[in-house]
């Protein structure tokens, strides 16, 4: 009786190196609704709490990272068509004051701009191919989306990664907590705001995460973390991480890593194989 987290990032209407396509995208929720129940992100908790009425059979879980414009324009009228909710996981500090916007309001390569490229202009104010709170609200309003944590520091700059769980060097152990505290707390306040509802579950971005930010963000309230190791969770599942299983990947591949690892015994095996692997290249 596993959880599969399924992470997504972005959706397009054609092939993006950087997206799937809307026709993949509703070819992987066709496949994973044949061998899954789809849970929303409350029953899923209720899942990892224990506290599911049914924990028998195989369970699915819908996640989006960071906060992309194309989720509004695309991955919501396929939930909507499909009866599904999603996960959000929203990066606050890639949000931006703008009116509820619709296709014909954005020029193309707004919408369909690079991950790096984004994340290198979003320092500096250009935030408009994520979503506005206003979107995020629209989203919210939907019920196709549960709005949860991202944090508010996610940034690649000549693809040098700086998460909110990556502390610089140099910087002191009350230091890193007080800004980890501090980001986690305006993310907190800026879903607070915009759904009036608190975020209850934390997807560290790229993973990222260490013994202090797992304390730190229980203690801000978060009843489960998830970072993007592959595998899936169990009914009561006890662990302070839990993993996640990216959905962006090749046909084949994705129903490959849908089929080891939705199976922990599989998944565990599959770890076994790879790490002899590599110690026989040492």
């Amino acid at each position: 009786m596993p959880l599969t987290v399924f992470t997504y990032h972005r959706v397009l209407p054609k092939p993006h190196p950087d997206a799937l396509s809307t026709d993949v995208f509703e070819r992987q929720l066709d496949y994973i609704r044949e061998r899954f129940t789809i849970l929303s992100p409350e029953d899923a908790l209720a899942f990892i709490q224990g506290k599911f009425g049914n924990p028998s059979g195989r369970y699915a879980m819908l996640s989006f990272d960071d906060g992309w414009l194309d989720n509004w324009f695309y991955a919501t009228p396929i939930l909507k068509k499909h009866g599904l909710k999603a996960a959000l996981a929203l990066s606050a500090g890639f949000l931006h004051d703008a009116p509820v916007r619709s296709l014909g309001d954005v020029p193309e390569e707004i919408v369909e701009r690079h991950n790096l490229d984004a994340e290198q202009m979003a320092p500096s104010g250009d935030t408009l191919c994520y979503l506005s709170r206003a979107e995020v609200r629209a989203m919210h309003d939907s019920g196709c989306w549960s709005i949860e944590a991202h944090g508010t520091k996610h940034i690649k700059n000549n693809r040098e990664i700086s998460s909110i769980a990556a502390a610089g060097t140099g910087v002191s152990g009350n230091d890193f907590e007080n800004s980890l505290r501090a980001d986690l707390r305006n993310c907190i306040c800026e879903i607070n705001t915009i759904t009036g509802r608190a975020p209850k579950l934390m997807f560290w971005p790229w993973g990222h995460y260490s013994d202090i930010s797992v304390k730190i963000a229980k203690e801000e309230g978060f009843a489960a973390q998830f970072t993007t190791a592959k595998g899936s969770v169990s009914f009561n599942d006890k662990r302070d991480i839990l993993p996640r299983l990216n959905a962006a990947a090749k046909w084949e591949k994705f129903k490959r890593n849908t089929f080891i690892f939705s199976r922990p015994w599989l998944a565990r095996l599959h770890d076994l194989v790879a790490h002899t692997e590599v110690l026989k290249k040492v």
